[in-house]
């Protein structure tokens, strides 16, 4: 019996500690890959934003809005304006571009958008967005979070290149609520971060 007792030790409390010691440090780098790898799509998220709306500046001083793609503007399609559109749907943030009136910029906006089945780009469910700024139906807001039809945030300029909606401040966070990034959009038409 003492033969059996002396080959089933088991571990000695030193060991136990060396693997408790090894668990925890892995566990916390785990911890530190994932917080960067949040990080890292908020900040995502906001360039995407700034390309997007760079895109959108572009194509409102230089192009006009061929609503029926017959490669010559008409009467009915002057008016016509590009437009981006950021809402939430379910817990997915999206961002739409499309084109719209400036009189009516709700109810006229048509997604150009053929992402996600025409939601737009997915801006990852790892970003919050808020919006500091007016909304289209000239309302101040602060700390405004995006919802889906008239209650998102519509950034449209003209062909002179100033932004006649969105202007303000858009605030990129992780879900944890700490800031990554910041964009902001003047009524000249100057866009960048802060």
């Amino acid at each position: 019996m003492k033969k059996t007792i002396s080959k089933n030790k088991g571990f000695s409390l030193v060991e136990m500690i060396i693997v408790l010691a090894i668990v925890a440090v892995m566990s916390t780098m785990a911890l530190i890959s994932v917080n960067i790898i949040h990080s890292a799509k908020a900040k995502d998220a906001a360039t995407v934003f700034d390309s997007e709306v760079a895109t959108l500046k572009t194509k409102a001083k230089g192009m006009g809005v061929d609503a029926n793609k017959n490669g010559k503007l008409d009467d009915t399609e002057k008016d016509l304006l590009y437009c981006i559109k950021i809402y939430k749907d379910g817990d997915e943030y999206y961002l739409c571009t499309g084109y719209t009136t400036a009189s009516a910029v709700y109810a006229n906006f048509t997604s150009t958008s053929t992402n996600n089945g025409g939601k737009g780009r997915n801006l990852s469910s790892y970003v919050r967005i808020r919006y500091t700024g007016k909304l289209i139906d000239g309302s101040s807001v602060t700390d405004y979070d995006p919802k889906n039809g008239a209650e998102a945030v519509y950034i449209v300029f003209n062909k002179r290149g100033e932004c006649v909606y969105g202007v303000g401040e858009y605030e990129f966070k992780k879900t944890n609520g700490k800031t990554v990034a910041r964009k902001y959009i003047r009524a000249n038409g100057s866009h960048g971060s802060k």
